[in-house]
């Protein structure tokens, strides 16, 4: 959820803007609706008796977008979900307004209003918690000052210009607010405060669109509607608010029969949906459901506007399918695509983006309010294409700028010490059209998330990681617009076939990358690159920067990027004091095969003499006329790039081209994508053919792995585990050492066998460095993100969008980012070492352990462990294989180690178990290394195939409180026995997090066999619940309830805790009544019966009231004993704590850095 508060000065008295809100309202909605698709509905106008804000006035309206969303977006989007329903309360001079869309339940704008007679200098109006206040932006509003864009201004609407003619007000200077303070009580004046409250919570997609809202959908419609409010005072001064509701009654009947004529008229059409008017009569027909009593309702049709504008071109407009047979209808399907990807509660996530809600607001004032665009992709660059000419005096330049700068007298050494420089592109549907703020935008977006992730886990690292954007040119526009019209469908424009099925995307790239402009967008890529970097390092916490470059290519950015790099490489070994490893490519040959880098497909290329390609102008590049970067590259990102379909299509076209050849001028390269992106390829089976056998490498859930899960990138110790794969066609020879292919990280045979742990050889060591010598790096290269399986069944136009606007917000990706980057220059930062088993693989210790783990995957658990700091702390776990436990690991090693100091990532080896008859283990940790408060994470790897299990041990101070949850009974909305994934109750998420900030432990309980921990678990960070103990039974057992009883009593009797609240169904109130605990604490979720009435209290009207009610009766309570605060906001399920050794007067669980209490969306 994203909050501003706004504030709009205005010269009229409090009164005189009531009328002229009301008056503005009515008199919009009459002009700007025109039937289906564009339009109000007033449902309901009639007044209210004690209700928000006291007596008022009720209206109900609808507004109808359709006309105006995007046609790929629209295309997800049940037809329903096409309009906006508008609920106000006005008791002037108090106002609130709540937009939603059917079908769209996530989705919500909150405006809460007080209008006062002040020039909006009042503080904290809407009494604002200071957590409340961190999270809301401040943005006033002038509007004289706040620019209008060009098409919408008009002459008579400017106040510059305008004056009254029965009130002789006006014109307004450019400073007026400042007038009328210098001279209070000489002109009316009043402000108008809003409080706006967005959420938009749909994976991939939140942070984007909430920010649209804001700021054009919100902030735009609201200059321009109080601009008209003052503008027409000649037109409401003198009337009465009974002739406003008189005016408000007629053009309710008026908006009626319109509506109601359009629908008699669409009656009679077929069920596809009408083609609307074009793009400039739907920007003028525009109806501004935001010059409501808030004067916002026009957010969701401002926002249409834009969006129409910007995706126009990235696909025809998505119309229902005329294909015979019996299917799901449209409707049904769109709403099935948007619950799929819908959060499902305040907190709840379905994906990895929960954590960069949070505290958005502390940087807030740096982002430009100029970031007004919904889409990412959609820039036409300002900068025009240079000529060759140009392009070399640009780069003299910054060479000369380099020079002068490096005459300068040393200086105080800059904090920052990375610079990521986001070649923004957009994505392959790029129109090309839109503003520099879009990109920035999303820029500014990562920012965010970079912020957040650092507060939380590495607090150390805050300010010194600096993002600069380098806008890149949309080069894939021309070749959409030529495949477009080379579609079977072109000529019908009311087939959706037209825009989803008949576009084949993986095209375009390969027909971008072809064309002869493409070496200029290089070529201006490595010349903006270079300015941003000029332009940081004559910044004033860019000077004297010494620290690394990194590079992050999205979708278009990354083919560009990677093509520059690859420039740059060719002069490396000229420098001899270049940093980059194995520059040793030899320069004549570099320039030939770089020639072929970005080819135009002409047919100099195909020609074997090396003389005449390299003649070529339009497909040789001579390196001093294409530039290179001015600065060394460590490492370069790539956001979902075509790129590996590109460089597949070199390889076919020069088939002497071997891939690895083409050295990026960077140490490593770092592929990352989603599976289902269409936009994306996999680079690593064009360096090694044998590893499409392998998957991509996964990058952890930020929830369930912030700090990592510990499985190794390493090429080498890839290679080593799946060494069968590529011994099958590798041979003994020598690894590949012609000098110009050796490459940047050419290793030797020896070094690497030093590296190979357990059964390495010679041979595995000429295998590791045969693939080492053709890479572009040390890692692993292919990296797969998380992405809702939901999305193969949206249509797949819609899916460049979707994709590239998620990784600009998500926390899967910053962390991943985090890790790569290296920042051992803070002494305090301790970064996440990647964890590799302290034992070797060994021979099984029972020759049949090989037979039975055949074909099986291991199902392993440890429990979640609570215990004392002076009591005994023990850990157990069950090793087993197959879904249901069919495989027993008996008599075999297990090697148990503890990370000690969280969140550093130092994993300790504390000692080996032999598993039991059963496949358990228990071990007692030693008394002289007992861990002290805190939440240590546990890992239990078994030696023969290093498989492992992941658990906590949480050490706590006696007398510590909590609540408990029962799982099924408190947090699922439906049975699931196995496999589904049940729906989360609304508001679950909520009442868990209220209990943790409260300083209360969380502690989950389940009468589910233990087999299902990993599943369960796993669905309770996927929705983002808070991190507690999770108890499981020890297998299946007879009755589960006994097992949850006697759990909770030991952690009462034997660990000296106490229980303040429960949580469950009915089938649990006798399990806490067991334990003492008082009915006034006992919450039960179901339906009430009078037998059980006494013996707890009932959650009747759903979580949401019962939270209110709890925060009200909670201002003042917080949990009492030793144990208070045991557990602080912050924590997600899997989140990794850190251990404090706190003394008796201080028994907190202190969690990997602060985050912001209060809601989140």
């Amino acid at each position: 959820m994203l909050i501003k508060e706004y504030r709009i000065p205005l010269p009229m008295s409090v009164e005189e803007y009531r009328i002229a809100q009301l008056y503005m309202i009515q008199k919009k909605s009459r002009e700007e609706t025109c039937g289906e698709g564009s339009g109000v509905e007033i449902l309901e106008n009639r007044p209210y008796v004690d209700g928000p804000g006291g007596n008022g006035q009720y209206t109900h309206k609808v507004y109808h977008i359709g006309m105006h969303i995007p046609s790929w977006f629209r295309s997800i989007l049940p037809k329903a979900a096409l309009r906006v329903e508008e609920e106000s309360w006005n008791a002037y001079p108090y106002t609130r307004t709540r937009y939603t869309c059917p079908f769209v339940e996530k989705f919500s704008i909150d405006i809460e209003t007080y209008y006062k007679t002040d020039p909006g200098d009042h503080v904290n109006v809407f009494n604002l918690s200071p957590a409340e206040k961190r999270q809301t932006v401040l943005d006033p509003i002038d509007i004289v000052k706040d620019p209008i864009p060009p098409h919408e201004y008009k002459v008579e609407e400017d106040p510059k210009l305008y004056k009254s003619v029965k009130t002789k007000r006006g014109p307004l200077s450019e400073d007026w607010i400042q007038e009328y303070k210098n001279n209070p009580g000489k002109y009316p004046i009043m402000c108008a405060y809003k409080l706006c409250k967005v959420e938009f919570r749909y994976w991939g997609m939140q942070s984007k669109i909430e920010r649209f809202i804001h700021d054009v959908g919100l902030r735009k419609v609201m200059v321009r509607a109080h601009r008209q409010a003052w503008c027409w005072q000649d037109e409401w001064y003198g009337l009465t608010i009974e002739d406003i509701r008189q005016l408000e009654k007629e053009a309710q009947l008026m908006l009626a029969q319109k509506m109601a004529q359009f629908c008699s008229e669409n009656d009679a059409e077929q069920h596809g949906v009408k083609e609307g008017p074009g793009e400039k009569d739907a920007e003028a027909n525009t109806v501004s459901p935001a010059d409501t009593e808030d004067a916002t309702g026009n957010s969701e049709t401002a926002s249409g506007r834009s969006l129409t504008k910007q995706w126009s071109t990235s696909s025809k407009s998505s119309r229902s399918s005329k294909r015979g047979g019996k299917i799901p209808s449209r409707h049904s399907i769109s709403e099935w695509r948007m619950q799929s990807i819908a959060r499902d509660s305040d907190d709840s996530s379905d994906d990895e983006f929960f954590d960069a809600h949070e505290d958005l607001s502390d940087n807030e004032e740096m982002f430009p309010k100029e970031i007004t665009k919904w889409s990412s992709n959609d820039l036409m660059d300002k900068i025009e294409t240079p000529e060759c000419d140009d392009v070399q005096a640009l780069i003299l330049g910054c060479c000369d700028e380099r020079r002068d700068e490096s005459a300068q007298p040393l200086m105080q050494p800059s904090k920052i010490h990375v610079l990521l420089l986001v070649l923004h592109g957009g994505n392959i549907l790029d129109s090309g059209s839109g503003d520099q703020s879009s990109k920035q935008g999303d820029v500014n977006t990562i920012t965010t998330v970079f912020d957040t992730v650092m507060r939380v886990h590495y607090p150390a690292a805050l300010g010194h990681i600096a993002i600069r954007l380098v806008p890149c040119p949309a080069i894939c526009s021309e070749a959409f617009s030529l495949v477009s019209s080379l579609s079977p469908y072109s000529y019908d424009e009311g087939c959706l076939s037209n825009s989803q099925d008949h576009i084949p995307l993986a095209a375009l790239p390969l027909l971008a990358t072809s064309s002869p402009q493409y070496q200029e967008a290089v070529a201006t890529v490595i010349v903006r690159a270079n300015q941003a970097y000029s332009e940081f390092i004559r910044s004033q916490e860019g000077m004297s920067f010494n620290g690394q470059v990194c590079l992050v290519g999205d979708c278009v950015g990354g083919i560009l990027g990677f093509d520059a790099l690859c420039y740059s490489n060719q002069t490396v070994s000229e420098s001899q004091n270049s940093s980059r490893r194995g520059s040793v490519v030899s320069p004549e040959y570099n320039v030939d095969f770089l020639s072929c880098s970005c080819p135009s497909l002409h047919s100099s290329v195909l020609r074997n003499d090396p003389g005449s390609r390299r003649s070529s102008s339009s497909t040789m590049l001579d390196g001093g006329n294409i530039g290179k970067f001015e600065f060394e590259i460590t490492d370069f990102f790539l956001f979902g790039s075509p790129l590996g379909l590109v460089l597949a299509l070199r390889k076919t076209v020069i088939p002497a081209l071997d891939i690895f050849q083409l050295r990026p001028a960077c140490q490593q390269v770092y592929n990352l994508f989603h599976p289902a992106d269409p936009s994306a390829s996999r680079l690593e089976p064009l360096l090694e053919k044998k590893f499409y056998l392998l998957p991509p490498f996964n990058i952890p859930r930020y929830q369930r792995f912030p700090l990592g899960d510990g499985n190794s990138a390493v090429l080498a110790d890839v290679v080593q585990s799946h060494g069968a794969v590529f011994m099958e066609s590798t041979s003994l020879s020598t690894p590949i050492s012609a000098p110009q292919f050796r490459g940047f990280r050419r290793a030797s045979e020896i070094s690497i066998a030093s590296q190979v742990s357990g059964m390495a050889d010679s041979y595995t060591a000429s295998n590791i460095a045969n693939i080492a010598a053709k890479w572009w790096g040390t890692k692993r290269i292919d990296y797969a993100l998380y992405c809702p399986d939901a999305l193969t069944a949206f249509p797949t136009v819609a899916l460049p969008h979707l994709f590239h606007a998620s990784y600009w917000e998500s926390t899967d990706v910053v962390s991943f980012l985090l890790r790569q980057v290296q920042l051992s220059f803070l002494p305090d930062l301790h970064w996440v070492s990647v964890f590799t088993p302290s034992k070797p693989r060994e021979k099984w210790l029972r020759k049949r352990t090989h037979v039975k783990l055949r074909n099986v995957t291991a199902n392993h658990r440890i429990n979640d462990t609570i215990a004392n700091e002076d009591g005994p702390q023990t850990l157990t776990g069950r090793f087993m294989y197959g879904p249901l436990d069919m495989v027993t690991l008996t008599g075999e090693k297990v090697d148990i180690h503890i990370m000690t100091q969280p969140p550093s990532g130092e994993w300790v080896y504390f000692d080996t178990e032999i598993s039991n008859s059963s496949g358990r283990i228990s071990y007692v940790i030693p008394e002289n290394r007992r861990l002290g408060i805190g939440v240590y994470p546990v890992k239990m790897v078994v030696r023969g195939d290093h498989t492992y299990a992941d658990s906590y041990i949480t050490v706590l101070p006696k007398g510590t409180e909590f609540v408990v949850f029962s799982i099924d009974g408190s947090f699922a909305a439906s049975v699931s026995i196995m496999g589904s994934d049940p729906k989360v109750r609304a508001g679950a998420v909520d009442v868990v997090r209220h209990w943790q900030d409260l300083g209360y432990l969380i502690i989950y309980v389940t009468g589910r066999p233990d087999m299902q921990k990993q599943r369960v678990v796993a669905w309770l960070a996927q929705h983002n619940f808070p991190h507690g103990i999770v108890s499981f039974c020890d297998g299946l057992v007879h009755d589960p309830l006994r097992h949850k009883a006697n759990f909770l009593k030991s952690l009462i009797t034997d660990l000296h805790m106490r229980i303040h609240a429960a949580y469950g169904s009915t089938k649990d109130i006798s399990v806490y009544s067991s334990i003492s605990l008082p009915p006034t604490h006992i919450y039960i979720v179901g339906r009430p019966t009078k037998k059980l009435q006494s013996q707890c209290q009932f959650i009747t009207e759903g979580y949401a009231a019962h939270l209110a009610q709890l925060e009200y009766n909670h201002r003042a309570p917080s949990p009492r004993g030793a144990g208070a605060g045991a557990q602080r906001p912050g924590w997600s399920l899997a989140s990794w704590g850190r251990s404090s050794q706190a003394g008796a007067s201080d028994c907190r669980l202190q969690p990997p850095g602060e985050k912001t209490k209060g809601k989140e969306g």
